[in-house]
């Protein structure tokens, strides 16, 4: 048992990481081996498999800092940090987007939207009321998925690889995550071939959106938590179907650029401000030249 923990302790990413295949691929997998699909007329649900990077982020937070790194996840999931305004504005902002597009949309012709329509969130069900149903994908889809991507995983790759190289190791383990899904789900079933790639394309800039959202929050777990929730309301249900889904997702994959290419040229500016190093003349440590 020590020398679990002690590995644990010094690969907590990975560690993290196996254990959230497990709880989720474990359910989703079960599902799968019963028959069952998610999809129209289905009573199946995919949902309870995406709390698997939540629970695995506890497990390991717990048995590394243990009730430290329960409270320090605890904070960052309740907490709204300061500036509250601005993050919650943050937390908001697919739903702008969302009724921006919409307006527009609208103003163009579209039929007119419905409340309704936004009922029609993958794995829960139609005849819940729209709070309720909120509340459901907010805890199951962004608290269960937003706990472990960001609130650990990059929260503890970041500082190491810095923020660009965390962000792309984290999509990669968050799309090989996704892969019972494409069997599972029949709204993803649909993705298998070629426009696979534009799927990962996408799902690699909203990388890099949530990551620069959950950065630029304070290392709120909160506002990312809500921000997917938000996003996935405006693209994932049958408001969103067709036209809205592709708009409001070019403009997140163009935020998501938009940080990557920020990060880049921070990282770029902070190598030109360092001090040049020169070398000793006797061969020996260099040290940074004096000016």
């Amino acid at each position: 048992m020590r020398s679990l923990r002690s590995w644990v302790a010094a690969r907590p990413v990975l560690a993290f990481y196996l254990l959230a295949l497990l709880f989720s691929w474990s359910y989703w997998l079960a599902l799968l081996s019963q028959g069952r699909r998610v999809g129209p007329g289905s009573s199946a649900t995919h949902l309870p498999g995406l709390m698997g990077p939540l629970i695995a982020a506890a497990v390991v937070a717990a048995g590394v800092s243990g009730r430290r790194g329960l409270r320090g996840l605890l904070r960052s999931a309740l907490v709204l940090p300061r500036p509250r305004l601005r993050n919650a504005m943050l937390a908001l902002s697919p739903l702008v987007i969302g009724a921006v597009v919409f307006a527009i949309l609208g103003a163009a012709g579209a039929p007119r939207l419905s409340l309704r329509a936004f009922n029609s969130y993958p794995g829960l069900p139609e005849d819940l009321p729209l709070p309720l149903l909120f509340l459901f994908a907010l805890v199951l889809n962004g608290y269960g998925e937003e706990v472990g991507w960001r609130g650990f995983a990059t929260e503890r790759l970041a500082p190491r690889l810095g923020r660009i190289k965390a962000t792309l190791l984290v999509a990669a383990m968050w799309m090989v995550w996704h892969i019972p899904l494409f069997r599972l789900n029949a709204g993803m079933q649909a993705l298998v071939g070629p426009v696979i790639i534009g799927w990962a394309f996408g799902l690699l800039c909203g990388a890099f959106a949530l990551a620069g959202v959950y950065l630029a929050s304070g290392h709120s777990i909160l506002v990312a938590a809500f921000w997917h929730t938000f996003y996935n309301f405006t693209v994932a249900t049958e408001a969103g179907a067709g036209a809205p889904a592709a708009v409001i997702s070019a403009v997140v994959m163009a935020w998501g650029i938009h940080f990557a290419y920020a990060w880049r040229r921070d990282a770029r500016n902070e190598r030109a401000a360092r001090p040049p190093v020169k070398q000793q003349p006797d061969g020996g440590t260099p040290h940074p030249a004096s000016r």
